[in-house]
């Protein structure tokens, strides 16, 4: 691979294969838990919509059919929401160009859906609109960083904000991840990026290792990730993506 700045000396296979490893996770989970809430969701607006057409009286009081097109019409919505954009596949590993601003609005809907948090705002500050980079990586690590977000995100605070910016540098892309949510403590802030590290009580649901992960795809690229947070006041990641040309492969 050719990049701008002197080639870092290349992963070791073990890097490399813990990293694919870690993205073929990611995206089994992914799309499990995808299915498990369509189902879920499915199973809700066909019981709605027999609802709409059992509710009939003579005359009916309101048309059923306005019900069920109104149904129809948000579970239209959801799968558009969850659907699966083009040339996303983790085994496709070549730099191509990519629209960013589709990309993070799509992974931002996904993630409130599974979230389940409806009123999230999304803000983008992108110096430019299209990055060359590994697609499908790309996307696993815009999905860990929102996801993140939105799970811990601090309902007390009115408006739940998740900032994402795009600067590009001589070397390579800048991309930060804001949010307003509940943050941790600033002494802790470096241990999330380490496998299974979890900060209770806010984060006991489960075990954090999509930081890691983030951490993991983004090295075996020779990028870094940085982490800056404080208890309730949010969190920012800073994610550095060194520049690939057009054609190159993950090694």
């Amino acid at each position: 691979m050719e990049m701008l700045n002197p080639k870092p000396a290349p992963a070791s296979p073990l890097q490399a294969l813990m990293a694919y490893s870690a993205e073929l996770e990611l995206e089994v989970d992914r799309l499990r838990r995808r299915d498990q809430f369509l189902q879920q969701e499915a199973a809700k607006y066909v019981q709605r919509i027999l609802r709409a057409c059992q509710e009939q009286s003579s005359p009916p009081a309101v048309n059923p059919l306005a019900g069920i097109a109104e149904e129809t019409c948000e579970f239209r919505a959801l799968l558009r929401d969850l659907s699966e954009p083009s040339g996303y596949h983790p085994a496709f590993d070549q730099v191509v160009d990519i629209a960013v601003r589709p990309l993070a609005e799509q992974v931002f809907r996904w993630q409130q859906r599974l979230s389940g948090v409806p009123g999230a705002v999304l803000r983008l500050e992108l110096e430019s609109e299209h990055v060359a980079w590994f697609p499908a990586r790309l996307r696993h690590i815009l999905d860990n960083l929102i996801s993140n977000s939105l799970r811990f995100c601090d309902a007390g605070k009115g408006e739940v904000r998740v900032g994402l910016s795009l600067k590009v540098r001589s070397s390579g892309y800048e991309l930060q991840l804001s949010d307003n949510g509940l943050g941790m403590p600033s002494d802790q802030s470096q241990g999330a990026l380490d496998l299974f590290y979890r900060a209770a009580p806010a984060r006991a649901a489960g075990l954090g290792v999509g930081l890691a992960v983030v951490k993991l795809l983004v090295e075996q690229c020779c990028g870094s990730v940085a982490i800056t947070s404080g208890d309730g006041h949010g969190t920012i990641v800073t994610v550095l993506l060194p520049r690939y040309d057009a054609g190159d492969h993950v090694d």
